[in-house]
């Protein structure tokens, strides 16, 4: 028998006994002078056995203490929480999509939860249940992204992500973190650099033309989207621009009445970097029925390239986040997470794409000409 096909019959039989629960008690795990005893090979193919049964999530080695399986090798369920507002949004499906086909892939299972209440006092309980849940389910690790657009969603986070610490269950964060930048919180985090795709958007918009630059976001807003705020300000700032928290606007782009007032301002917004592509949509209907023509009056961008951005007329400039890399990034922190629960926490940067569309595509003075033409018979 060839040394590789030992290998994979060490490895195979281990990895089945492990999912059939075999080892139970902490110190029941052979060791490595054991398995080669067992299986008849060298301790170099035995170590070779236990790095992929490390790496793949199963056992973790520890100086001084041995090696024992770890508890995502005990249970092989993986918890993922994901707020209710975002749980079947255009931007976490194909995240979700890609994490059950990795658990498939390594051999664990997705238990899905959601947050769905706004209200304060509710989700609060709301979220402590689901933390109960999958702590009863005894999961191997959670991915979480944060709830966002509560006045509570703070409070909230802390109870949840304490709740799991508490039970031994190792947690990575997902798209954005749960304290204030540039703090950062004792949990690993992967998302993308949004002051980076910030100050992109606002280079983008200076370079055609911009003079008066604003960030409009909702209320009750999360750390990721106010550090896109944040590079629009660098940038803003550091080509000379005015900026002071008046720039950063807290309102509803679908009411007209409202974007007519932002208008009215002095100086005029020309252009408007918006929390995402749903935002910008409104924003750009808004300012079209109050005769503004995007992008000669005023430039529209959003965030994450959904399909609203891709289909509005003129087509919508925004960040593309890349959705399997995420997903992959997440899953596989998690997999090293539940192996070494005790490595440093890290942040996990993955790129995102600039995508230039129609909102901020100025044309010469003929072609505004004939813009505003067709415009004006189409009202």
């Amino acid at each position: 028998m060839s040394r590789e096909v030992k290998y994979q019959k060490a490895y195979e039989t281990l990895r089945k006994e492990i999912l059939g629960d075999k080892y139970k008690s902490r110190k029941s795990f052979p060791s490595i002078v054991a398995t080669c005893k067992r299986f008849g090979i060298s301790r170099l193919t035995a170590f070779k056995v236990f790095d992929k049964l490390k790496e793949d999530g199963f056992i973790s080695t520890r100086r001084g203490s041995g090696t024992f399986v770890t508890k995502g090798g005990r249970s092989r369920l993986i918890g993922l929480v994901i707020p209710g507002v975002s749980y079947s949004s255009e931007f976490f499906q194909p995240i979700v999509s890609a994490m059950i086909r990795l658990a498939s892939d390594n051999n664990y299972t997705i238990l899905m939860e959601g947050v769905w209440s706004l209200n304060s006092s509710d989700n609060s309980h709301e979220s402590i249940e689901v933390a109960a849940r999958l702590i009863k389910r005894q999961v191997a690790g959670v991915i979480y992204q944060p709830l966002e657009y509560s006045e509570s969603s703070e409070t909230v986070n802390r109870r949840v992500l304490s709740a799991f610490t508490s039970a031994g269950i190792p947690v990575v964060l997902l798209d954005g973190d749960i304290v204030d930048s540039p703090d950062r919180s004792e949990y690993d985090l992967v998302s993308v650099d949004n002051v980076a795709a910030g100050e992109k958007l606002c280079t983008h918009l200076i370079d055609r033309g911009a003079r008066s630059i604003c960030f409009l976001m909702r209320k009750n807003w999360v750390q990721n989207v106010m550090n896109r705020a944040r590079g629009v300000r660098n940038v803003a700032l550091s080509k000379g621009m005015k900026w002071s928290q008046s720039n950063v606007i807290l309102a509803d782009p679908a009411d007209k009445e409202e974007v007519a007032k932002i208008m009215r301002r002095r100086p005029r917004p020309d252009a408007f970097v918006c929390e995402n592509d749903v935002l910008a949509a409104n924003l750009k209907c808004s300012l079209q029925s109050l005769g503004y023509v995007v992008p000669d009056d005023v430039m529209i961008t959003g965030f994450d390239d959904i399909q609203i951005a891709r289909i509005a007329t003129p087509g919508i400039t925004t960040i593309r986040q890349p959705y399997e890399v995420l997903a992959k990034a997440a899953f596989e922190r998690l997999l090293k997470r539940m192996s070494e629960y005790s490595v440093y926490p890290v942040q996990i940067v993955c790129p995102f794409r600039f995508i230039e569309r129609g909102s901020t595509k100025r044309l010469d003075v003929s072609e505004k000409t004939k813009r505003r033409a067709k415009q004006r018979r189409s009202q």
